[in-house]
């Protein structure tokens, strides 16, 4: 993982669809696809000299029906999540 991952902001919301980052996949094993039902805002200081902040994500992944808290920067997107019409700004 490069800095520039640590640098930009994840925004995602519950109800979006992610999936495991390369980084954290082990050896012999295809990607976890799940749905993120809580996020802790702010929840890790990555860099105490310069105040950046990462989310702490939870997510339900599907096939080993399971629930997993994870940095933001480890998760990559596949589908967000819509809003219902009155929802919207």
């Amino acid at each position: 993982m490069d800095a520039d991952e640590h640098n930009q902001r994840f925004d995602y919301d519950v109800g979006d669809i992610v999936t495991e980052s390369e980084y954290i996949i082990p050896p012999n094993r295809k990607p976890w696809t799940g749905m993120v039902v809580e996020i802790e805002i702010d929840h890790f200081e990555l860099h105490s000299y310069i105040g950046t902040f990462e989310n702490l994500v939870i997510i339900h992944w599907f096939k080993p029906n399971v629930t997993e808290a994870l940095p933001a920067s480890v998760l990559r997107m596949v589908q967000k999540a819509e809003r219902k019409e009155e929802e919207k700004d």
